[in-house]
């Protein structure tokens, strides 16, 4: 079978998942613009590894821009489901998830600078804080 185009399917299979999930699910409140927007900017080549799986850095940016306004509430309280699977995505070990939910609440301002902050920029965001922290073990970079 052709790779580009079991890539391509895949990719599409991908995105209807995710809509089917995100419209079943109450609790998420991803919108079709954050959809549309993360796929218009990801073409299928950086979003698939060869074996036709989601690459291990896009699944961070996939699922921040599928749970972002959950995201952002969890971070603003500290704590959360959100914020920890995301802690997960990232390798930041359990014995430090803690660490890592204060971490990113006491940095709230800088992640979500507007209202108008995209899924992709607050973690551009995350990933400078990580580096300017050399006492915190950063996430692994996607």
């Amino acid at each position: 079978m052709n790779t580009s185009l079991f890539k391509s399917f895949g990719y599409g299979l991908v995105v209807a998942c995710l809509g089917l999930a995100v419209s079943a699910c109450n609790t998420t409140k991803a919108t079709y613009d954050t959809l549309i927007n993360f796929s218009s900017s990801t073409s299928p080549g950086e979003l698939f590894t060869g074996d036709g799986l989601v690459a291990r850095h896009q699944k961070v940016n996939l699922y921040t821009a599928i749970v972002f306004e959950n995201l952002q509430q969890d971070v603003a309280r500290g704590s959360g489901e959100y914020l920890a699977s995301l802690g997960v995505l990232l390798d930041i070990p359990p014995d430090r998830q803690h660490e890592w939910a204060l971490f990113t609440q006491s940095r709230y301002s800088v992640l979500f600078a507007s209202d108008r902050t995209k899924a992709n920029e607050m973690l551009v965001g995350l990933t400078r804080e990580f580096a300017a922290t050399p006492n915190l073990s950063g996430p692994s970079r996607h």
